[in-house]
This record gives structure tokens, sequence and C-alpha cells, in this order.
């Protein structure tokens, strides 16, 4: 599997599915994921949010193709330096399913 370590993030942010499994993202502002055009229908793998030595750092998704449990959205940590992590399914083109996150990893 492959892994994608793309350092800093922040602003709108789109998945690169087709050339990574797992995704590990520093946030230094607040991120939006963008629906991915690359998804593989049964891809799974695990998305790391790293906050950084500021935190308060939040996700959201504005795109339709990212769906949560009950829609509610994605709720992560806050500290300074934490980590969460965030499993995901592929189970359709247009819908990748976010599970639950692990939280507050440190």
């Amino acid at each position: 599997a492959t892994t994608s370590t793309a350092g800093s993030q922040t602003g709108n942010v789109t998945l690169d599915f087709a050339a990574n499994q797992n995704f590990v993202l520093t946030l230094t502002g607040a991120v939006t994921l963008v629906n991915p055009s690359t998804e593989q229908v049964g891809q799974s793998g695990f998305i790391a949010f790293i906050q950084d030595g500021t935190g308060n750092r939040t996700v959201a998704t504005s795109a339709t193709d990212y769906e949560t449990v009950g829609g509610s959205g994605i709720t992560l940590s806050t500290a300074a330096n934490t980590t969460d992590i965030v499993p995901y399914l592929v189970v359709a083109s247009g819908r990748v399913l976010l599970g639950t996150p692990q939280l507050a990893f440190a």
C-alpha cells in the first residue's frame, strides 16, 4: 500500500486515491476535503490528521462524495500535536464512507 505524507495542509484538499491508499495530513489551518475523481470501488485505508503545534484545526467535507456516520461530519481532536485516524471504504463511484475517528493519539 502506498501512503501520501502530504505535509502541511490548509484550505481545499483533494485526495488522490489512484496514487495512494493511505493519507497523512498535517493540519496547519482549516481543511475541506473536496470530491475526489480517482476513488476505486473496494479500496479502503485510513486518513491520519495531525494537528500542528497550534492545534484547533478543523476538517470539513464540502463534498458530496464523502459520507459520515449519520451525516454528522467529522469531529477531530483539537489539542496541539495530536493525531486522529479516520478509516474509509469506497463502496461505489462517488461514495467514500468515512468511519468513526479514532481520536487523540499523542
